[in-house]
């Protein structure tokens, strides 16, 4: 039997994509090899966010052909949309496709004309070279999955594509006009992850809120909430993220409503300043923002409320920074992930003029790190003495060698337990916390209980 790997960059929807080639491909008559392990065929599904995420892009691919230099190397993926032929240069690459051709992947490992080794130039779906208009990717649900190997949450992709063009971001540029997939391939595939034991759904998209766009709304991300806590069996859905102008209350009525919705939302901020969050060509302004976060806190117990930050972007003063700090600390966020701005090529932001000094973004990162430690840890504070759900992951923490899982509001948490544990939901009653988790002891499997 042919053995295969494959090898994914950047964010949940690539994992998904990863993760419907794998079944296809394996389906065929590969055998997945494990970590270090020469193949025949290795996958590498690509990032292009950023410049940084191309250079990383390229330097797994090559770190890919040394280690494996009899295998057939397929790269995949958004940089391979971006910069295709950059990739047929590199020596070593057997195949390039495309975004919105994954599909053509499983025709040719099921032909076997992977083995002739040459890069096979295909045509862009996604961008029309002589007009330059986005299409839809008609193809982005080709392939669908039903399981997630190395995972105890699935992601369910459920749409593609991004209309928002925010000025530093190239994604709608690969990726397409918004596509929405059907909600009966929702739940064909939330169906068989269940059946095959998976009790957490991530919902996940490049533009999530955007769902059933292209239909006018006449289905939308209500609908298909509506439709999974239906599902029996299915234990949680959660959001992956969604922007903060388009958090109706009907969208939290449902959350506050259901006992199978993650009481979390993870609401990219980007900037808390309106004169950057225009440049960016956000649609929203800090005022809005908070007042969001505030009708959802009106409405959930001590619901998680997780964002994006990117620091540094072209025209951040001082004094925008210090305004992003401060709805930080008033936001009170759960979590944050900080970027430090860096120019992408062929966006609109990196022809602004005043690009911040890469000593300053440096220590703003900083600042703001340190700050979104601590509300961090505020939030975690708020759950000592009490019992939270955990579902508990299939792997102990490597560090502790304890039990670990994440609650229904995204809280790690660390415990004493036996394996049989494992993928299911325990109560845990927290004793104490640190900054990356809290700690605590095993009670009782848990039920589920209210928000």
């Amino acid at each position: 039997m042919k053995t295969c790997s494959f090898i994914t960059l950047g964010c949940k929807v690539n994992q998904y994509e990863t993760q419907a080639l794998r079944e296809a491909i394996m389906s065929s008559g590969y055998e997945e090899a494990s970590s270090n392990v020469p193949v025949d065929l290795c996958v590498i599904n690509t990032c292009t966010v950023t410049s940084t995420s191309d250079d990383k892009s390229r330097q797994q691919i090559r770190k890919v052909i040394r280690n494996n230099p009899d295998a057939t190397v397929i790269v995949t993926g958004c940089y391979a949309e971006s910069d295709a032929e950059a990739i047929k240069k590199i020596e070593g690459v057997g195949y390039v496709f495309e975004k919105g051709r994954e599909s053509k992947i499983i025709e040719f490992v099921k032909t076997g004309l992977v083995s002739d080794n040459n890069s096979v130039p295909v045509p862009s779906n996604i961008r029309d070279p002589r007009t330059k208009k986005l299409r839809r990717n008609e193809s982005a649900f080709d392939l669908k999955v039903s399981k997630f190997d190395g995972h105890t949450r699935a992601f369910l992709k459920i749409e593609d594509g991004c209309d928002i063009f925010c000025s530093y971001c190239i994604i709608p540029y690969v990726r397409g006009k918004v596509t929405s997939k059907k909600i009966d391939d929702i739940l064909f595939e939330a169906e068989q992850l269940v059946s095959n034991g998976y009790k957490e759904i991530v919902l996940t998209g490049i533009h999530l809120g955007a769902y059933g766009k292209e239909t006018g709304y006449q289905l939308n991300i209500i609908n298909v909430l509506e439709e999974l806590q239906a599902l029996p069996g299915l234990e949680r859905i959660r959001l992956s993220s969604i922007e903060v102008n388009e958090v109706t209350d009907d969208l939290i009525d449902i959350i506050a409503d259901s006992d199978r919705i993650c009481p979390h939302f993870h609401l990219p901020l980007q900037s808390g300043d309106d004169y950057i969050l225009k440049r960016m060509n956000r649609k929203y302004d800090a005022a809005q923002y908070l007042e969001t976060v505030e009708r959802i806190r009106g409405r959930l117990e001590l619901p998680s409320i997780s964002t994006d930050i990117l620091v540094g972007f072209p025209g951040e003063k001082r004094i925008h920074f210090e305004n992003t700090m401060k709805l930080c600390e008033q936001a009170g966020f759960s979590r944050a992930h900080i970027f430090s701005y860096s120019p992408r090529e062929d966006t609109p932001a990196a022809k602004m003029p005043d690009h911040c000094k890469p000593s300053d973004i440096k220590e703003r990162k900083k600042e703001l790190e340190f700050l979104t430690a601590e509300t961090s840890l505020e939030y975690k504070n708020l759950f000592v003495g009490r019992d939270i759900g955990i579902l508990v992951e299939k792997e102990r923490d490597k560090k502790t060698g304890k039990l670990c899982g994440y609650s229904d509001r995204y809280i790690k948490a660390l415990f004493d337990g036996p394996d049989d544990l494992m993928n299911e939901i325990a109560d845990v009653h927290v004793e104490s916390v640190s900054p990356q988790s809290v700690m605590g002891k095993c009670c009782s499997h848990a039920e589920r209980g209210n928000k």
